[in-house]
C-alpha cells in the first residue's frame, strides 16, 4: 500500500479528526470520451456491462455484478482491443485520435467480453 496515496492520507486525516464512521468519497465520474470501450465491455461470466470508473486516479472498468473481484485496467484492455483491430486492418485505426476509437469500436463490435484478466477477452464482431 502506498502511504503517499490520497486515499490513505484522507483515511488517516478522518481518523485524526474523529470522522471515522463517514463514508469514503465515491469514485470520480468518468471524463466523457476517455473510455473507448464504454457500453461494449461485458462480463464474460454473466454478460453484465462493465462501467467506466476512476479509481485512485486510474481509469478502469468495473462490473456491478460481483463476478469480478477487481476492476479491469482501462489502459490494458483498450490496448489489447486496439491491437486486435490493428493487426488485421491497420488502416481502420492508424490515424484515429483516442476520442474517435470508441466510435470505431462500436461500428466493428457488438461486445467485448472479459474474463478474469484483461488478456482473457473475446470480441463479438458485427457481421
Amino acid at each position: 500500500m502506498d502511504v503517499r496515496s490520497d486515499v490513505v492520507r484522507d483515511s488517516v486525516r478522518g481518523v485524526a479528526s474523529g470522522r471515522v464512521g463517514e463514508r469514503p468519497a465515491q469514485p470520480e465520474p468518468p471524463v466523457s470520451g476517455a473510455f473507448t470501450l464504454e457500453g461494449l465491455l461485458r462480463c464474460r461470466g454473466c454478460g453484465t456491462s462493465l462501467q467506466p470508473v476512476r479509481m485512485l486516479g486510474q481509469r478502469a472498468y468495473r462490473g456491478p455484478c460481483g463476478c469480478r473481484l477487481t476492476a479491469v485496467d482501462a489502459e490494458d484492455i483498450e490496448k489489447l482491443v486496439l491491437e486486435a483491430v490493428a493487426t488485421p486492418a491497420p488502416g481502420l485505426v492508424a490515424d484515429a485520435a483516442p476520442e474517435e476509437l470508441g466510435g470505431i469500436f462500436r461500428r466493428l463490435f457488438v461486445a467485448v467480453r472479459v474474463g478474469g484478466c484483461a488478456q482473457d477477452l473475446s470480441i463479438v464482431w458485427r457481421l
